[in-house]
Order: C-alpha cells, then sequence, then structure tokens
C-alpha cells in the first residue's frame, strides 16, 4: 500500500471490494505480534468498526475474507426445480387421464 497509515476499508477497496459473495460480517486480520500470530474478527456492518484499535492495518497484516455457503443454495434450488419437474410431470398425466 502507498499509504504510510491504512485503514481496512482502504485496504479491501484496493483488492477489489468485498462482494455480495463474502461474509461481511466475519471479516479476519491476521497479525503477527512479536511472533504471536493473533486471529481478529472484525464485523463490517457494525459501525463501531470506525473506533476499534484494529480499524488501522499493521505492516504485514493479512486480512481473510470467507465466502458465504453457496454450495448448499444452489443444491437446495436444484433439489427444488426436480421436485417441481416431477410434480407437474403427474400433474400433467392426472389431467390427460382425467380429461378423457
Amino acid at each position: 500500500m502507498p499509504a504510510e497509515k491504512v485503514n481496512i476499508f482502504a485496504a479491501l477497496a484496493q483488492a477489489g471490494d468485498l462482494t455480495q459473495y463474502a461474509k461481511w460480517d466475519n471479516v479476519k486480520i491476521i497479525r503477527e505480534i512479536n511472533g504471536d500470530r493473533q486471529i481478529i474478527s472484525m464485523n463490517m456492518n457494525d459501525k463501531e468498526i470506525l473506533n476499534s484499535p484494529n480499524y488501522y492495518l499493521n505492516r504485514y497484516d493479512i486480512i481473510y475474507v470467507e465466502a458465504k455457503s453457496l454450495k448448499l443454495t444452489t443444491e437446495n434450488v436444484q433439489r427444488t426445480l426436480t421436485y417441481f419437474g416431477i410434480l407437474s410431470s403427474v400433474l400433467t398425466i392426472l389431467f390427460v387421464i382425467l380429461r378423457k
């Protein structure tokens, strides 16, 4: 980063910002202090982040943003579409039989 003092918002913006697939409430800062690695959780939706001692990043901090679980959502949609397909087929067959 070109600036000496960088806040977490500026760092995320430089990296391309958080997308709709990011967990905004559980952004982690991985920081090493005196050889001891710390993991700091940040809620980007909380306005108190501006008063946090971790608002400004230290040199060599790593920001980790976890992704939302899209696999479950995709599987649920596929399962629902399969059930709708089966249901519509059964209803079509019943309609043809009852129509005669």
